[in-house]
């Protein structure tokens, strides 16, 4: 192998180091750097009070007992969230990032940016479209079953 092709074919510019040039940038956080921007342009607007997953993060944090939620506070929860249109799945979600942030010591209104990430409710499909799209396999069906007995008796 000669050595030109050990040399990278791109540079840092103002450097003729490239490993070095390497090391020290991620000596000085750049990939900190660069997960703090990815997560900038992919920032979420806060949570509104009125959110269904923000009030079921209030009343699991004001139903902590000593950072964990009882047996039946959590069946509560699960209930009121069904009422709302979260998933049962994102419940418990919520609840886990609640005791976790009692756990640390961190206050409700830091766990927000995680919550946000949580599908919003009602955001999937709605029970007619799902009605339509089965309705659109049977048709389907019965279009395809009809030509095979047609083209079996021709």
């Amino acid at each position: 192998m000669s050595e030109v092709d050990s040399q990278p074919n791109l540079r840092l510019v103002g450097c003729d180091d490239w490993p070095v040039a390497a090391a020290s940038s991620a000596a000085r956080g750049a990939p900190v750097r660069l997960a703090a921007e990815s997560r900038d342009a992919n920032h979420k607007p806060p949570l509104e009070p009125t959110d269904p997953r923000w009030i079921l993060a209030a009343r699991a944090y004001s139903q902590l007992e000593d950072q964990t939620l009882t047996f039946q506070h959590r069946e509560r929860l699960l209930r009121m969230g069904g009422q709302l249109g979260v998933r049962p799945l994102d419940v418990n979600m919520i609840i886990a990032i609640v005791q976790d942030h009692a756990r640390r010591g961190i206050d409700l209104s830091e766990a927000m940016e995680a919550i946000a990430l949580l599908k919003q409710p009602g955001a999937g499909p709605s029970a007619g479209w799902i009605w339509a799209r089965w309705a659109a396999a049977v048709a389907t069906a019965l279009v395809a079953n009809a030509l095979l007995i047609w083209w079996l008796t021709a």
